[in-house]
């Protein structure tokens, strides 16, 4: 068993030892460089039109809303609008107006004599 022991340790020494040994780096293609740009480049491309596709989806989102918002007070400000037109209507007709003037202000059509004619 001993022996095995050793054995381990020297294994392990000359693990350590080959520290001191130069070893040749491999260094990676110009070609195999380039590949990795490319597909950075593309990474990056995919990444900035993936958030303008996104921001200008919540652009048109946001638009969307707004004309809602526009259109729906736009009805309510048509409906606003018939309304005051009949109420209009209603408060200057001339029955009404006459009818007003005789019950609140005792007012009488005129006397032939009190009608001036103009030229």
């Amino acid at each position: 068993m001993p022996s095995n022991v050793t054995l381990r340790f020297s294994s392990v020494e000359q693990l350590f030892a080959s520290r001191n040994r130069k070893v040749a780096v491999v260094h990676p293609s110009q070609w195999g460089k380039a590949m990795v740009m490319v597909l950075v480049l593309v990474a990056v491309g995919f990444i900035i039109s993936s958030m303008v596709w996104a921001w200008s989806n919540l652009q048109q989102t946001n638009l969307n809303y707004q004309i809602s918002q526009a259109q729906e007070t736009q009805k309510q400000y048509l409906e606003l609008n018939r309304k005051l037109h009949i109420e209009l209507s209603n408060l200057t007709s001339i029955s009404r107006l006459e009818k007003l003037a005789v019950e609140k202000f005792g007012m009488a059509p005129p006397l032939p004599c009190q009608v001036v004619q103009l030229p």
